[in-house]
């Protein structure tokens, strides 16, 4: 049985790390890449046109009311929608790819394009801008994400034209 060298074994213990250490940084990488993916994507349903082949829409099609900036994703599992088009209500979640103060000008200046009238607006850490169009009204808050863009909750509700009385 030919003896070792030291040299020799020593060598082969820093290639078996290093192999290892290859692989654990291949592993993290992919943990980290997969990480990355979202999860559900977009809310997706198919419709047919008039020749009846199927073509893919996005949940955003069902807002016809308000501005979806190009970039803008929906986050599906913390949204609660309720109805569809011009009449929906509930509380749409969405992020943009936009800073805070750039999506606080696009909602300032796009809403009054969709017929919305400004009723109050606040931008801080966390931008609060009020609508009202007809019977309803808008409350669109918008705050910087963790790396880059911003969080817009937008909550749409009935607009009550009477006052509390004592």
């Amino acid at each position: 049985m030919p003896k070792i060298r030291m040299a020799d074994q020593d060598r082969r213990l820093h290639l078996l790390w290093f192999k290892k250490m290859k692989l654990t940084f291949g592993l993290c990488l992919l943990i980290l890449i997969s990480a990355c993916q979202s999860g559900p994507g977009l809310l997706t349903q198919n419709s047919s046109n008039e020749k009846g082949s199927k073509t893919p829409t996005t949940a955003f099609q069902l807002f016809t009311d308000i501005p979806i900036p190009v970039g803008t994703n929906f986050d599906v599992q913390n949204s609660l929608i309720l109805g569809s088009g011009e009449g929906w209500t509930g509380r749409l979640i969405v992020t943009l790819s936009k800073n805070p103060a750039d999506a606080f000008a696009v909602y300032t200046v796009e809403m009054p394009e969709f017929g919305w009238k400004p009723i109050a607006s606040v931008q801080s850490e966390t931008s609060v801008l009020t609508f009202t169009r007809g019977d309803r009204a808008a409350t669109i808050e918008i705050e910087a994400r963790a790396i880059t863009g911003s969080l817009v909750r937008i909550t749409m509700t009935p607009h009550s034209t009477t006052g509390l009385s004592n």
